[in-house]
């Protein structure tokens, strides 16, 4: 039987991998880490030998350096790793300093910060564990800045109205309404027959000015005549909506993308996947007005808008944004 080496490749070998998968040729990448660019090839030629795989597809027609299919597994690993390491770094070096630990607060509503936001904040924390972050809740558009001490607000705004959108709002996602429904309370072969939501009760969420999460404007789309509907149950908050849902207690009108971890794990199931409604509302981040913005948050934006968007646009002009 072979034996497969369990060693770990020098740590020069592997950055000089990364920085030329992510820059696209082995002159930028010398250059970004200082040594010559013959440094750099052996440097590659000596990890491919090490571990037995063509890591990089280059020269030929290509314009500039690609990993293979086997490079990609490695550099999701080695960039994870690194990052670590400079986090791990910074953290030491600010210990050594005496320097207190940064701490990021943040502000938003129940249903976002249980839903979206705090099952996401692991990924951060993991990128920067020298950061504390704190979150808190507000009741309303307007958080208290200055007596919650607050860096960051995820905000539920629209375009018109006293609820709009600010000049320095950071965009993150639009909403989309949609019926949904514990997989068990409607059989897979009825999930496509209007009645359903007659035979059924409604759960309705009380939500200001929105009239895609109203049942009325759903009967008029799905063309539902007047009928006797069962007594709806009425909650506050899409968090109390989708475990009144999930635990089958009717049918409720979930707002993507808030329920995509229900839909995925089918906790929730759609009903009516065609009569999706886009929702009047949408979700920003606004940084505390006034206040220049730390590396540590702009990272954190810059990690919650690439949690929603491949946009690299809008990534770099957030950016930008935050650090200046």
């Amino acid at each position: 039987m072979k034996t497969i080496a369990t060693r770990t490749p020098p740590l020069t070998a592997l950055r000089a991998f990364e920085a030329v998968a992510r820059l696209g040729n082995l002159s930028q990448a010398a250059a970004e880490l200082h040594v010559t660019k013959s440094a750099v090839s052996h440097q590659l030629r000596a990890l491919e030998a090490d571990l037995g795989a063509t890591l990089l597809k280059r020269g030929g027609k290509l314009r500039r350096a690609e990993p293979t299919e086997i490079g990609w597994g490695l550099l999701a690993s080695v960039r994870h790793s690194l990052s670590l390491l400079e986090a791990a770094c910074r953290s030491t070096r600010a210990a050594a300093q005496g320097e207190e630990r940064r701490r990021i607060r943040i502000s938003a509503n129940a249903s976002f910060a249980s839903l979206w936001l705090v099952p996401r904040l692991g990924g951060f924390m993991s990128q920067r564990p020298d950061v504390d972050v704190e979150v808190r809740l507000h009741t309303n558009q307007a958080p208290s800045w200055k007596a919650g001490d607050i860096d960051v607000a995820f905000l539920h705004v629209r375009d018109q109205g006293p609820h709009r959108m600010h000049a320095d709002d950071v965009p993150l996602m639009r909403e989309t309404i949609v019926p949904v429904c514990s997989p068990g309370l409607i059989a897979p072969a009825y999930r496509t027959d209007p009645e359903v939501f007659r035979r059924h009760r409604l759960i309705i969420e009380k939500h200001v000015a929105s009239p895609e999460t109203s049942w009325r404007t759903w009967q008029a789309r799905l063309q539902l005549a007047e009928a006797t509907w069962c007594e709806p149950l009425v909650l506050h908050g899409m968090s109390a909506v989708v475990s009144a849902a999930v635990a089958g207690l009717g049918i409720a009108l979930g707002r993507l993308p808030l329920i995509d971890a229900e839909l995925a794990d089918q906790r929730l199931v759609k009903l009516m996947p065609d009569a999706e409604m886009e929702g009047s509302w949408r979700y920003v981040i606004r940084p505390r007005p006034e206040q220049t913005i730390d590396e540590a948050t702009a990272e954190f934006i810059d990690f919650c808008v690439a949690q929603c968007v491949d946009d690299t646009t809008l990534k770099t002009t957030v950016r930008t944004i935050a650090r200046t």
